[in-house]
């Protein structure tokens, strides 16, 4: 028997789509107070505010034009709506505005049959990780199923296990590969993600938030969806900004602020900050330096392939463009939408 998700609030904090989806009445006690200038979340705001205006300063970030794409977005949300029987219909609609917002900012610039696997995959993605809270069997067996070609417990991973199959027509071997393998990563850390909800991290276990974090953050995907196989065949001449890029995405932590108000303790940065016993707000420091280095390492990577280097910076700003424009991560009680 299929089982039906009602998406409430995911206690899972990798994924740097995942809490687009989730309604802020969600948190009734939360709303006014954020944006009245009172209360804790003044606090928040006047910790965050400084880090991300100065992050998005020095990413050199300006509005870019994404405009909606109408074909991809009544092509989604009619495949979508068909999962009525397994998602609470009231979130369908949600899927559908982050997965086309996603395409259509950082993914802008590919097919519109890329975008359009991006956005459905995306949206199979967002199912899986709220799934993992409600039915972990059926997300621990996904990899099990999918190698032995099996139909999956739920249909919308049988969907999700018949974009993996068609991952080579759309990307280089390299990255159709790093599609397939880093989905299976992705759904087992959120499996595991759910498993240890609660447990404390030792502090010298230093590299257990990072290595949660690659995993379940989808990285490797959406760093590969960049790429098209149609612009280059083979992956030999960005293979080294790969990994770079993969950090710059997973490290910019524009969500924090939207976590913060939800109470999230168990994201990468109070998970870093266990381990490394800091605070909170030492580690969005630290974290927002890094990730700026390395903007600037893949600057200079690229510097002699122009043509690389555009689609790098177009990338930048379209997903900061993503970040900011998403209603979901709340960016607008800072000032910054």
């Amino acid at each position: 028997m299929h089982t039906k998700i009602v998406i409430t609030h995911s206690h899972s904090p990798t994924s740097f789509i995942r809490y687009a989806t989730l309604p802020f009445s969600n948190y009734p006690q939360l709303n006014g107070l954020a944006s009245s200038g009172k209360g804790p979340f003044a606090e928040v705001r006047e910790r965050i505010r400084p880090i991300i205006i100065d992050f998005l300063s020095r990413s050199d970030y300006r509005a870019v034009q994404c405009p909606q794409d109408p074909e991809l977005r009544a092509k989604l949300g009619a495949e979508v709506h068909t999962w009525a029987t397994y998602v609470d219909p009231r979130m369908l609609e949600k899927m559908v505005e982050t997965s086309c917002l996603y395409a259509e900012t950082a993914f802008g610039h590919t097919s519109f049959e890329h975008r359009y696997y991006i956005a459905i995959y995306t949206a199979c993605m967002l199912y899986g990780e709220d799934l993992g809270e409600h039915d972990p069997q059926a997300v621990t067996q996904f990899a099990r199923r999918l190698v032995r070609g099996q139909e999956q417990i739920s249909p919308i991973f049988d969907r999700l296990a018949e974009l993996l199959q068609q991952a080579h027509l759309y990307w280089s071997d390299v990255g159709a590969d790093a599609i397939i393998t880093g989905t299976v990563d992705a759904l087992t850390a959120t499996a595991i993600e759910f498993a240890t909800i609660g447990t404390p991290v030792a502090p010298s276990a230093l590299r257990y938030p990072y290595y949660l974090r690659t995993r379940a953050g989808g990285g490797p995907q959406y760093t590969h969806f960049i790429f098209m196989r149609s612009w280059r065949e083979k992956a030999d001449s960005y293979l080294q900004i790969l990994p770079e890029i993969e950090h710059w995405t997973l490290g910019s932590k524009l969500s924090f602020y939207k976590e913060e108000l939800a109470g999230e303790t168990s994201n990468y940065v109070h998970l870093r900050a266990d381990a490394e016993q800091l605070s909170p707000w030492e580690v969005l420091h630290q974290l927002s330096e890094e990730v700026l280095n390395t903007a600037s390492r893949i600057d200079e990577i690229t510097a002699k392939d122009p043509e690389l280097s555009a689609l790098w910076n177009r990338y930048l700003q379209s997903y900061l463009e993503f970040s900011v424009r998403t209603p979901r991560y709340r960016l607008a009680d800072l000032g910054m939408a």
